[in-house]
């Protein structure tokens, strides 16, 4: 706790001594250095893709429902209905990526996850647009969804296996801490990404006659440009409030094309991250130790003397 409070601390001198600008390469030197440096050499490998996977996840949600709330005006049960596609295909693809682990190996099962990740983020960089067809958006989910089902479910297969039963709770519980861990990241680095690059887009395309006042408001997010835009338009000013409207739209998708390509860049590091060091086969469950032997015996001497009657049969 005191680490991650060293590190916000740190972030926290860059934007104020170097100037927002920087502060999401901090951030995402940051997360590569804590995942990919950190995390290999003190757990196992697939630990690195959790947590690799919950950064995308974490990101990519943080962004898609404003992109549907805001430049899509979707409602907020409407948003969550078009995300299905998403929530379906990793059903499916952690179904499909366990058996294919058995069957090829776990190496050419999560770099291939990893591999259409990537693919998913070139993609969204390359058609981004606020009239984008949903087809094209439910196709790029679903490519999406299955990359994280093929990745997630045999790297967790792959952590589980390496340790004994008996420690099976605490494997467990850093799975689930890593995962907490990468989301946490992911919504820090993207969110770095998409506060420098609309901040700085906005400035460059906003309207020269919007209030200084309002203009603040329009530089916290692009939920807040849009509540400005209105309150404008509602003052008798309506072209000006879709001008400010349009520049924060523009902003957004250009937040979205460049955090959508810092992220397929992270997904092919990983991908690469594979293919060396990840094992080709699922791990096998490590054997009891003596100790462990000792103790199950034990136990079941004590179960024993409490139920001979059971003991008999």
């Amino acid at each position: 706790m005191n680490a991650l409070r060293s590190i916000a601390r740190f972030i926290d001198t860059i934007n104020e001594y170097v100037g927002r600008g920087v502060s999401w390469i901090t951030a995402l030197l940051v997360a590569v250095v804590f995942v990919d440096v950190v995390m290999r050499y003190v757990f196992n490998t697939s630990f690195v893709f959790t947590q690799e996977l919950e950064w995308h996840l974490f990101g990519f949600i943080f962004l898609i429902t404003q992109y549907f709330q805001f430049v899509r005006s979707y409602g907020p049960l409407s948003t969550g209905v078009h995300l299905l596609p998403v929530a379906l295909s990793v059903g499916a693809g952690s179904v499909a990526g366990t058996q294919l682990a058995v069957r090829v190996g776990t190496k050419l099962i999560v770099t291939s996850g990893l591999v259409a990740t990537t693919v998913f983020y070139v993609w969204v960089a390359a058609t981004t647009s606020a009239t984008l067809s949903y087809g094209i958006i439910a196709s790029q989910m679903v490519l999406y969804g299955l990359g994280m089902g093929l990745t997630s479910a045999p790297a967790t297969e792959s952590i589980m296996g390496a340790i004994s039963r008996r420690k099976a709770g605490v494997g467990s519980a850093v799975n689930d801490s890593t995962r907490l861990v990468g989301g946490t990241l992911g919504v820090a680095v993207i969110g770095s990404i998409y506060a420098s690059i609309y901040g700085s887009r906005l400035t460059a395309t906003m309207p020269g006659n919007v209030p200084s006042p309002v203009s603040a408001i329009a530089h916290q997010s692009v939920g807040a440009a849009y509540a400005a835009a209105g309150k404008i338009a509602a003052l008798g000013q309506p072209d000006l409030g879709r001008a400010l409207q349009h520049a924060a739209s523009n902003a957004f998708l250009r937040a979205l094309t460049i955090g959508s390509l810092v992220a397929a860049g992270v997904a092919a590091v990983g991908a690469l991250v594979a293919v060396l060091f990840l094992p080709a086969q699922p791990a096998r469950r490590a054997s009891p130790t003596p100790e462990e032997v000792g103790t199950a015996e034990a136990a079941g001497e004590r179960e024993a003397q409490a139920n001979p009657a059971s003991a008999a049969r």
